[in-house]
């Protein structure tokens, strides 16, 4: 594997390592807690919504896989438990292993086309989703400190 796609693999490893790590620290009451209705999205919606967002961009653009993601669906996700999450994580994981390892320098330089996004390059595609995880990483972070301050004002 090219040294540049180990270091993003390894970047992306440590980020999905880090969102679930906040569901596995948090009280299961937590998971599914909004703090502010419609307009914030819950733990366990962000955790979906990113393996959903690694999957469609690197799987089925980059990758050029069957085009499975159901968006709107992530947005309604809830769990009583992590055990099909984690599987759904472990399966991305390593689809996203499997196209890395053959991806070449000639593919890095390359482009794939999003009818949302039109061409882009593949290394904006994996920036992208890094930089997307983090995003929704923080996210998580503030939801988890907003239902501990919730339950401190109670």
């Amino acid at each position: 594997m090219l040294s540049e796609v180990t270091e993003y693999l390894n970047s992306l490893e440590r980020q999905r390592a880090k969102i679930f790590a906040v569901l596995e620290n948090a009280p299961r009451e937590m998971w599914n807690w909004t703090p502010s209705g419609d307009e914030t999205n819950s733990l366990f919606v962000l955790a979906t919504h990113v393996i959903g967002a690694e999957h469609g961009w690197i799987f089925e653009i980059l990758g050029g896989g069957a085009q499975t993601r159901n968006r709107p669906q992530e947005f309604l996700a809830q769990g009583d438990s992590l055990d099909a999450l984690r599987a759904e994580y472990k399966r991305v994981a390593n689809e996203t292993r499997t196209i890395f390892e053959k991806l070449t320098e000639q593919d890095l330089n390359g482009t794939r086309y999003r009818e949302s996004h039109g061409d882009v390059s593949v290394r904006w595609i994996i920036l992208h989703i890094i930089e997307h995880d983090s995003e929704h990483l923080g996210q998580m972070e503030l939801t988890r400190q907003l239902w501990e301050d919730s339950k401190i004002v109670q």
